[in-house]
């Protein structure tokens, strides 16, 4: 009984993680992240899919989806550390940082904005370092928002780098 709790919870942990990275990496990169609450209901729904999107899904190799979640779970990791330092530094949490709108950037006071700047850097090095470019990545968060099969591939990619 405790095993099957702590593996529900490890799961449940794992998905928002996921999640979590997902969106900022959005953020980060300029991409505006869709939140959406699934309820019981609506999975069962049948939901429509052009041939387009389908020909989209077919463009992603198995090494992309693998390069595209380690970028995303190695961006997270700094997100986090960078959030605290520049919370640390403002004494409050941070406003929206968008790397690729300056005027995010431009707001902020100068020790948080070389911060932020560095994160920007570093994040487009991390997704540059696992053989994607940011706009492949987009690409990618993109699908994963919308595909349940494609988040699902990422998810258990996530599953075996934590082991």
């Amino acid at each position: 009984m405790l095993n099957i709790n702590l593996i529900t919870i490890n799961k449940i942990y794992i998905r928002l993680l996921n999640s979590s990275v997902l969106a900022v990496i959005g953020l980060t990169l300029g991409l505006v992240p869709e939140i959406a609450i699934r309820s019981l209901a609506l999975e069962d729904s049948p939901i429509a899919v052009s041939q387009s999107q389908f020909a989209h899904a077919q463009e992603f190799t198995p090494e992309e989806t693998e390069n595209y979640a380690k970028a995303g779970y190695q961006v997270e990791l700094l997100r986090r550390q960078v959030y605290q330092k520049i919370k640390d530094s403002m004494r409050q949490p941070p406003p929206e940082i968008v790397c690729d709108r300056q005027e995010t950037l431009d707001s902020l006071q100068a020790e948080v904005r070389e911060i932020a700047s560095r994160y920007c850097d570093r994040s487009r090095e991390i997704v540059q370092q696992n053989n994607l470019t940011v706009d492949r990545f987009n690409e990618l968060k993109r699908h994963y928002d919308r595909q349940e099969g494609f988040y699902q591939q990422v998810q258990n990619i996530l599953l075996k780098l934590q082991n």
